[in-house]
């Protein structure tokens, strides 16, 4: 299961706790993660996001993934954080998969795009 959201020691120091999230994975893994809007993410070349809604993870993927739903896809209209350090494809799949939450028996938590 994935852990809450904590923010980074460093963005706290600097008073920018909210923007700056680290999201653990399955794995035990963190990844660091910025907060920014669907526009924002969808200039980016690179990276993986995250869309939250409800304090849940709705949709996860790359972020050219998410520039491609329709505008008013509930992925676009949710807390959108992007992670990019993973630098090549096989990374950010590799993130994806691990950051996936375990779906319960008979609910779909979110929409795998990866």
């Amino acid at each position: 299961m994935l852990s809450t959201p904590t923010p980074s020691r460093a963005a706290i120091a600097a008073g920018l706790p909210a923007r700056f999230l680290y999201w653990g994975g399955r794995s035990g893994r963190r990844y660091l993660f910025t907060a920014m809007g669907a526009a924002e993410a969808a200039d980016l070349e690179s990276g993986v996001a995250i869309a939250v809604a409800d304090e849940r993870i709705v949709w996860i993927g790359e972020v050219g993934e998410l520039a491609a739903l329709p505008a008013d896809a509930p992925a676009r209209q949710a807390a959108i954080f992007v992670h990019l350090l993973a630098s090549t494809l096989a990374e950010r799949r590799a993130a994806v998969w691990d950051l996936r939450p375990a779906e319960e028996p008979g609910q779909s938590l979110l929409k795998l795009a990866a």
